[in-house]
């Protein structure tokens, strides 16, 4: 039971408590000629055990009070004790820590979110504070969060990610894309279709566990869905039949600060929609070699000839810096 549901129960019982004691007075004093301001002093001074001795009172009335004081004392022990916690554990902080969260994630947009920051999420949070891109994480483990903002700066909900009203407070129908590795494809199917039908445009991927998930996913909305243990295999196969690629995939695919994979993707109407890659002189522009492109029904072209016509939507890999890169997306008019 989380503190705010405490802290609603402790407001809850005392105000039945006053209710209680107030309709109670009422109906055991009618012939003492009580009134309800009455009956709502009486319950005030005894809850509060400042005494009292100014009203006259039958024997009914005298048991109900013992009863009411019993009542209030526990009442009164159950309070204290949720105050404490909220104090001394550091909730107080907390709560306070979450609602600037809030008001933080609030202001973002065309954002990413990542549900569920485990073993796996960690990574995708890891690559997220690389590219130096907007995000919001999602985690539910409050101990993990707090672990995890020890080291790290970034946005952040603490609750369940399958929650649609979380998902909406972390800002997904402005969002532009969203990851969830979740530790069970279950939870991980319940926020692709939730995502999908909450934002219709957002870019998804999915984290799947068992061999048989993937094609369940993409057909719930996911536009990527990758499995964690497969993709660990080819690695290390790879590092032993081809332990030169490896490393210069692995080399090419870290190093933020000099030349790595990447891609721009050409918007309509901009300088090179529409015409040939010879013709759009991206070398001679941009020193850059153009080594696939994906076109707009997910077909890769590799080694792409002069005469391939680039149109909206397609997307140039390169191998580039941060510098050339600029001038890239100048020329595809990719804002990214």
């Amino acid at each position: 039971m989380n503190y705010q549901r405490k802290i609603i129960i402790a407001l809850a019982m005392l105000i039945g408590l006053l209710l209680t004691g107030t309709i109670g007075y009422l109906m055991l004093e009618r012939d003492s000629g009580w009134y309800l301001l009455d009956a709502v002093y009486m319950t005030v001074i005894t809850l509060t055990t400042a005494g009292h001795d100014d009203l006259e009172m039958s024997d009914n009335g005298r048991i109900f009070t013992i009863l009411l004081l019993v009542g209030g004392l526990g009442v009164f022990t159950y309070c204290v004790t949720v105050a404490t916690a909220f104090l001394i554990e550091g909730q107080l902080q907390s709560f306070f820590r979450q609602q600037k969260m809030i008001r933080t994630v609030d202001k973002l947009s065309n954002h990413y979110i990542i549900c569920g920051l485990g073993d796996t999420g960690v990574h995708v949070l890891d690559e997220m504070l690389k590219a130096a891109v907007d995000f919001v994480g999602i985690e539910a483990e409050e101990e993990r969060l707090i672990h995890l903002t020890d080291t790290r700066n970034f946005s952040y909900l603490h609750g369940d990610a399958t929650d649609d009203e979380l998902l909406i407070r972390a800002g997904i129908e402005r969002a532009r894309g969203l990851v969830t590795c979740l530790s069970r494809d279950q939870d991980n199917l319940f926020v692709v279709i939730s995502a999908r039908k909450l934002n219709p445009h957002l870019r998804i991927a999915s984290k799947a566990v068992e061999d048989n998930s993937p094609g369940k996913l993409i057909t719930a909305g996911a536009d990527e869905v990758v499995l964690p243990d497969h993709i660990g295999g080819l690695r290390l196969a790879s590092g032993i039949l081809q332990p030169h690629l490896v490393g210069f995939l692995e080399n090419i695919t870290q190093n933020q600060d000099g030349a790595q994979f990447t891609e721009s993707v050409i918007q309509k109407d901009c300088p090179v929609d529409g015409i040939s890659l010879k013709a759009a002189s991206i070398r001679e522009q941009t020193g850059l070699v153009v080594i696939a492109i994906r076109d707009n029904d997910g077909t890769f072209l590799y080694n792409p000839p002069g005469d391939k016509k680039m149109v909206a939507g397609d997307a140039l890999l390169v191998i580039a810096n941060q510098k050339q890169l600029q001038t890239l997306h100048k020329l595809t008019g990719d804002l990214n």
